[in-house]
């Protein structure tokens, strides 16, 4: 609410509501009609069903231990304790 009191500030109390509700349907309207443009792309075989984030984040992707063939081969080594029971 905060951002319609901004408006409400601005513009005053007759059109402050007005603009920001127009400008967040005219928001909502956009994100939807892109969303929609890029699943019918997808279906059409325009384009590739994996967003653009998640192809950079994969290509970032470092494990977390990363395990070398020494602590492959001796486990006991570490610090780490399972319990089990």
């Amino acid at each position: 609410m905060r951002r319609l009191e901004i408006y409400v500030k601005r513009y005053g109390p007759e059109f402050g509501p007005k603009l920001y509700h127009a400008l967040q349907s005219q928001a909502a309207h956009a994100g939807v009609s892109a969303r929609l443009r890029r699943k019918l792309d997808v279906l059409e075989g325009r384009a590739s069903a994996v967003p653009r984030g998640r192809v950079a984040a994969e290509k970032e992707f470092l494990p977390l231990f990363p395990e070398t063939a020494e602590d492959a081969a001796n486990p006991e080594d570490h610090g780490l304790v399972v319990a089990c029971g």
